[in-house]
């Protein structure tokens, strides 16, 4: 009786222990409550059951356990199985899944988003629009700075005509205009000579100076009046024994520029000028030829020409044509020889052309390039009213190359550079011109 009352006892303790084991593993894993309360179940049966009360992501993995496990097999498979497959194996990867798409997963770049459309963000960008303004003013000042003024740019276009002549320019009406210039040039040559043993060759050496008070009136904007007073000093040396030697006033000349119409656009500026040569210094046709030297040409001569000039940025192209005539003289008396007296001359008219451009170099200083042509046709003279001689024809040809520099806002100093190019031409000759306006 009382074996038996402990061998019950016993089992009753023995399956309560059991349930009291059974009961954890149970809440955790419903399946292995299950297998401990049906272990009859196969192991197909038990996939089954796990497909569907699985979460549907890991049904990749279930079913590739499937096929990798017979229906024959073992327990302790089947207890792998159960613990590959359970809901807290899964659960990492459940967790994956939430963690990725999540708000927490996202609420960085929610954050970023609002950071570029923060009300920081904009002002900062105001700021730096803000800042490239400045920039930009600050650059479009500087280069408003560095621009020449229009008027700087037209003083700088009459600065490089006035450097190649006064013919290119033009004063404002009332404006007086005194220039003073200075110019020297040099002649060589060979000269044939006779004496009473035969004749031989001499070296000559010509030296002319030259200065130039000029006078300007501005009757109308496109009117002027001028006149030309030269005073002249020749030195004339052939061979080491003779010498000859003049200082006397030159020929005067009195004429006016005219602007016919006003320039723009593709019309260039035009300027037309007329003068008139007055015989005021010593005529060649009045002294010794052979001890003597005469500063004027002893003509009334009349001469007229175009210039052109056109701005063509950043130099300014110019061209002037000229044609001069002179009077001729009938009453002259100037013997040559023994016999001979010349009683006439009837000089040759000739024409010049010239063209070049100028460029400022900067505010201060220009630089022009000429080339001068000029054409002489022939020349009679009558010898005892009776016998004429006339010459032939004569071309010359110059380079020229000149400079301007500004001193002062209204006061400018020119030099020039010339290079005879032919026989009639002198080897060089400097200019110097010093303008004055009022």
């Amino acid at each position: 009786m009382k074996s038996r009352f402990f061998v019950n006892f016993f089992s009753v303790v023995f399956f309560t222990c059991m349930l009291i084991a059974a009961i954890p593993a149970m809440a955790q894993d419903p399946l292995r409550g299950t297998q401990l309360a049906l272990r009859g179940i196969n192991a197909d049966d038990e996939e089954n059951a796990i497909d569907d009360e699985s979460p549907k992501n890991p049904q990749p993995k279930a079913k590739e356990l499937k096929k990798n496990n017979s229906s024959q097999s073992s327990p302790s498979e089947t207890k792998e199985l159960k613990k590959d497959t359970s809901p807290q194996s899964l659960k990492p990867e459940t967790k994956e899944l939430k963690k990725d798409t999540s708000p927490q997963s996202l609420q960085p770049e929610i954050k970023e988003l609002k950071k570029d459309n923060s009300p920081q963000s904009l002002e900062q960008e105001v700021k730096e629009l803000r800042q490239e303004v400045q920039r930009i003013r600050g650059e479009n000042d500087a280069r408003k700075i560095l621009e020449v003024p229009e008027e700087e740019k037209n003083k700088s276009v009459e600065d490089i005509l006035s450097a190649v002549g006064n013919q290119y320019s033009l004063l404002k009406k009332g404006a007086i205009g005194l220039q003073y210039g200075f110019s020297y040039s040099y002649f060589s040559g060979d000269v044939f000579t006779s004496s009473g043993t035969g004749y031989y060759v001499e070296r000559r050496a010509n030296h002319n100076v030259t200065n130039t008070i000029t006078g300007q009136y501005a009757l109308l904007n496109n009117l002027t009046l001028n006149a030309n007073v030269p005073f002249s000093y020749k030195y004339n040396l052939v061979g080491t024994a003779s010498a000859q030697e003049s200082t006397d006033l030159g020929d005067i000349s009195l004429g006016f520029q005219v602007q016919p119409f006003k320039a723009g656009g593709n019309i260039p500026s035009t300027i037309f000028s007329v003068s008139i040569s007055v015989p005021t210094g010593t005529s060649p046709y009045t002294i010794d030829p052979v001890h003597s030297l005469s500063s004027g040409s002893g003509l009334y001569s009349i001469s007229g020409g175009v210039s052109v000039s056109k701005v063509i940025d950043p130099l300014v192209a110019f061209g002037n044509l000229s044609y001069s005539y002179s009077l001729p003289d009938s009453n002259i008396s100037q013997r040559w020889w023994a016999s001979d007296t010349l009683t006439k001359v009837e000089p040759g008219n000739s024409i010049g052309l010239a063209f070049g451009f100028g460029y400022a170099l900067s505010y201060q200083a220009s630089l022009n390039m000429s080339v001068g042509l000029s054409y002489g046709f022939n020349s009679r003279y009558t010898l005892n009213n009776s016998t004429i001689y006339e010459t032939g024809t004569s071309l010359g040809a110059n380079f020229n190359i000149g400079t301007g520099w500004r001193l002062t806002s209204t006061k400018s100093i020119y030099v020039g550079l010339g290079i005879g190019l032919t026989i009639n031409d002198p080897d060089f000759s400097l200019s110097f011109t010093l303008p004055f306006d009022f």
